[in-house]
C-alpha cells in the first residue's frame, strides 16, 4: 500500500483553511472596528457600541447570520438607531454585498440623509471607500442616490414615490421614519406594502432582511406603533440596584422638580429604590431586551430617551415642563422623547358652553395684546366666508369679525371677490386709537373649483396668500409653496402666484385643544397660552361651524387611520384654520421675545415702521401699511386710560407679558 507523505495532512489543512468561508462577522463587531461615524458626539471617530448598547442586538439580528428577516423599532429621537442602520448597511457592503434599499419619507429627507450621513460615512471609512465606486458622470459609477460596489448597490428611495418603491428588486432594506410616509399612494396602495414587495425574490431562500424604524405620531394612526404592537414588544431592561429585578424605565416613575435644577431621578417601580442619573449609564450598558409579547409575529423593539446615552433625565424634565399647556409641544414630547404615540382628543368642544364665553370686547376692534392680525377665507361658488383673527405672543386669539360675502366668484375682481378686496384693505381700530390692516390674508384655492380665480386675486397683493389644505398628520402648518403661472385663460403669466400647502389636520387638533382651555374672567390678562376669545357678536351658528368636525377612524388599505370627519357646515372652521396658518407664516411660534417686543413697540407707538428684525411678511405689510391712508389720527397719550396710545409704561408691561411664565 502506497504511503501518504507525512506532509500531506498539513498541506491539506492549509488549503482547507484557505478555502473555507471566514467566520461570520457580526455587524456590530465590524462597525466597532471599521466604521467612522459622520455626526454625533463621536463624529470623525469609530462607532462605539457603548454609546447606544441597545443598538448592537438589533442590528446583529438582521446580520447575514441572524435569524430576523423582518423587524421594527419604535423609537424616540437622538437614540443612535439611524446611525445603527447605517452601520448595518455598511457591514453588508463590506462583508456580504448585495442590493440594498434605504427608503426615507421625502426627496428632501433623502438628499439630507446622503449629504449629512451616508456620503460622509463612506468617504471617512477606509473599508467602505475602497469598495464603493466613486461618483462620476459616466455610467457604472456611484451617484447621489445610488452607491455602487462589487456585488451590488445601495439605493436611496423616496418612500412617498410609487415609482421609486416598485422599480427594483432588493435583498436588504431599511424603511426609515415610516410614520411620515403617506397612508395611501392612490391606486398603488400602502407605500410600505409596495416596499415589502421588493423582497419577494428572496422569500424562498429566507435570506432577505427588512428593518423598519420610526418615531411614532398619533395613537391609532401611527404605522410604527401598530407594527410594534403586533411584534414581540421588547423593552430594554436594567437591573434594579435595590432588589436585582429586571425593570424597563417608564416616564411616570421619573421624578423631578418643576424649576432648575430639576434633580431628575428614577424611583424603581419594583421596590422604590432611588436611581440617580449618574447611575444610569452603567445600568443601561449592562441591560438587555426582554420581550413582553413573546408570541408576537416578529421582533419589535422600543427605544427612548430614558435609556439614551445622548441626553439626560434633566433635559427630559425640562422638555416636559416646556410642553405643558400646548398640545403641539405635548405631542412632540411624547413622540420625540418617549417614543410613544400621542392621543389627540378629537371630540368637538360643546358649542353651547363656548357660546357662554363670548363677550368682553366689541366686534371689529383689535384688543391691546393682539399684535398679529390674519384673515382666513373659504371660497365657495356663491360667495366667500371669512374670519379676521388677532393673536398675542403666547398664541391667545381674538376673533375680530366674521361673515359670508355673498356674490358670484367666477370673476376675481367682481362679485364676492370685490367684497374680499374690501376686507383685504380694511383698517380695524385698535385699543390705542389707531387703525391696522391684516398682516396676512389666507385664501383657499383648494378643490372648490375656484383655484384660478383665487390665484389671480392673490397675484399682485403683497400679503395675500393662496393656500390649499394638505391632509396628513406629518404636514407642517405652512409648507413650501409651488408657483402657478397659468392665468384664467390658461395662458402663462410672467409672475406666477405662489400656492402654499397648509397642514390642516394638526392645526384642527391645536384649535380644539385651545378651545378646551379655561381662562379667568373676561377682561383679565391672565389666560393660558392659546386661549380663545370671542367678541359679543358671535352667535350659535358661529360656534356650531367652528366645532363642526370630529376625529374619527377610517380604514385605508386595510390599516386604521385617524381622520377628520364633518358633522355639518364647516366653512368658519376652515376660515379659522387658515387664519392660524397665516399666524404661523408670520412667525407666531418662532419669534423670540425680543422680536415680539419690536412688534409691540411698532404697533403700540405713534410710528409704524418696518423693522429689520420682523419676519419678512411683516416687513412687506409694514411697508405697505406705512403708505396707506388711515381713517383718523392716533389719540393722545392718556396714562389713565388703558385704551389710549401706549406710553413707555405700556411697553414695559408688554415686556412683562412676554417674559411671564
Amino acid at each position: 500500500m502506497k504511503q501518504v507523505p507525512k506532509a500531506m495532512p498539513i498541506i491539506a489543512g492549509v488549503f482547507a483553511a484557505v478555502l473555507a468561508p471566514a467566520d461570520p462577522v457580526r455587524p456590530s463587531a465590524w462597525a466597532t472596528e471599521h466604521l467612522i461615524v459622520a455626526d454625533g458626539p463621536r463624529a470623525g471617530g469609530r462607532w462605539d457600541p457603548a454609546l447606544a448598547p441597545y443598538v448592537a442586538p438589533i442590528i446583529d439580528a438582521f446580520g447575514p447570520e441572524g435569524s430576523t428577516t423582518f423587524g421594527v423599532c419604535r423609537k424616540s429621537s437622538q437614540t443612535g438607531l439611524s446611525e445603527g442602520a447605517i452601520a448595518l448597511a455598511s457591514a453588508y457592503i463590506a462583508n456580504a454585498p448585495c442590493r440594498i434599499g434605504y427608503a426615507v419619507q421625502t426627496i428632501e429627507a433623502l438628499t439630507e440623509f446622503n449629504r449629512e450621513k451616508l456620503a460622509p460615512t463612506i468617504a471617512q471609512t477606509p473599508a467602505l471607500r475602497s469598495k464603493v465606486f466613486p461618483q462620476t458622470s459616466r455610467g457604472g459609477g456611484s451617484s447621489e442616490r445610488t452607491k455602487r460596489y462589487p456585488g451590488g448597490s445601495l439605493s436611496l428611495i423616496n418612500g412617498n414615490s410609487a415609482s421609486d418603491l416598485r422599480s427594483r428588486t432588493l435583498k436588504v432594506g431599511f424603511a426609515d421614519e415610516v410614520d411620515a410616509w403617506a397612508d395611501d399612494l392612490g391606486d398603488e396602495g400602502d407605500p410600505l406594502d409596495l416596499f415589502k414587495s421588493r423582497f419577494i425574490s428572496f422569500h424562498a431562500t429566507g435570506d432577505w432582511r427588512l428593518f423598519v424604524l420610526s418615531t411614532p405620531t398619533l395613537l391609532g394612526h401611527s404605522r410604527i406603533d401598530n407594527l410594534f404592537q403586533a411584534g414581540t414588544r421588547e423593552f430594554w431592561h436594567i437591573t434594579c440596584p435595590g432588589c436585582q429585578q429586571k425593570i424597563a424605565l417608564e416616564f411616570r416613575h421619573l421624578k423631578f422638580n418643576r424649576k432648575p435644577p430639576h434633580a431628575a431621578h428614577y424611583v424603581a417601580q419594583c421596590c422604590g429604590t432611588v436611581i440617580e442619573h449618574h447611575e444610569k449609564s452603567s445600568l443601561v450598558r449592562s441591560g438587555q431586551f426582554i420581550a413582553t409579547n413573546p408570541e408576537g409575529l416578529y421582533p419589535s423593539w422600543h427605544v427612548d430617551a430614558l435609556i439614551s446615552q445622548f441626553t439626560t433625565w434633566d433635559m427630559c424634565a425640562e422638555a416636559w415642563w416646556a410642553a405643558q399647556g400646548d398640545e403641539k409641544k405635548l405631542k412632540a414630547f411624547y413622540n420625540t422623547w418617549l417614543g410613544l404615540p400621542f392621543e389627540i382628543r378629537g371630540d368637538a368642544p360643546d358649542h353651547v358652553r363656548l357660546l357662554e364665553r363670548k363677550g368682553g370686547y366689541p366686534e371689529g376692534k383689535i384688543p391691546a395684546r393682539g399684535l398679529l392680525v390674519t384673515v382666513g377665507a373659504d371660497v365657495q361658488h356663491t360667495g366667500i366666508w371669512y374670519e379676521t383673527v388677532a393673536y398675542a405672543e403666547n398664541g391667545e386669539s381674538w376673533t375680530i369679525r366674521h361673515a359670508f360675502l355673498e356674490g358670484d366668484t367666477t370673476d376675481p375682481e367682481r362679485g364676492a371677490f370685490a367684497l374680499l378686496t374690501q376686507i383685504y384693505e380694511a383698517q380695524y381700530p385698535d385699543a390705542f386709537g389707531g387703525f391696522r390692516r391684516a398682516d396676512a390674508v389666507m385664501v383657499d384655492a383648494g378643490d372648490g373649483g375656484r383655484s384660478n380665480q383665487v390665484l389671480a386675486w392673490c397675484r399682485g397683493r403683497p400679503n395675500a396668500y393662496a393656500i390649499k389644505g394638505a391632509p396628513g398628520w406629518a404636514k407642517p402648518a405652512i409648507g413650501t409653496p409651488t408657483t402657478v403661472d397659468i392665468n384664467l385663460n390658461g395662458r402663462r403669466v410672467a409672475n406666477g402666484a405662489a400656492l402654499y400647502p397648509v397642514g390642516t389636520w394638526s392645526l384642527k387638533a391645536t384649535w380644539y385643544s385651545n378651545l378646551r382651555k379655561v381662562g379667568g374672567i373676561q377682561g383679565q390678562e391672565d389666560f393660558p397660552a392659546g386661549y380663545c376669545h370671542f367678541h359679543e357678536g358671535c352667535d350659535e351658528r358661529y360656534f356650531r361651524q367652528v366645532t363642526s368636525e370630529y376625529l374619527g377612524t377610517s380604514t385605508v388599505q386595510g390599516r386604521s387611520v385617524r381622520v377628520w370627519k364633518e358633522t355639518g357646515p364647516n366653512h368658519l372652521l376652515d376660515c379659522r384654520i387658515y387664519a392660524m396658518a397665516g399666524a404661523e407664516m408670520l412667525g407666531l411660534s418662532r419669534m423670540t421675545p425680543a422680536e415680539w417686543l419690536i412688534i409691540a413697540r411698532e404697533r403700540g407707538g405713534p410710528d409704524f415702521d418696518a423693522d429689520m428684525f420682523a419676519p419678512r411678511p411683516l416687513q412687506v405689510q409694514s411697508a405697505s401699511a406705512a403708505s396707506a391712508p388711515v381713517e383718523s389720527e392716533r389719540a393722545p397719550v392718556n396714562p389713565g386710560n388703558e385704551n389710549a396710545a401706549p406710553s413707555g409704561a405700556w411697553v414695559q408691561r408688554r415686556g412683562n407679558w412676554l417674559n411671564r411664565g
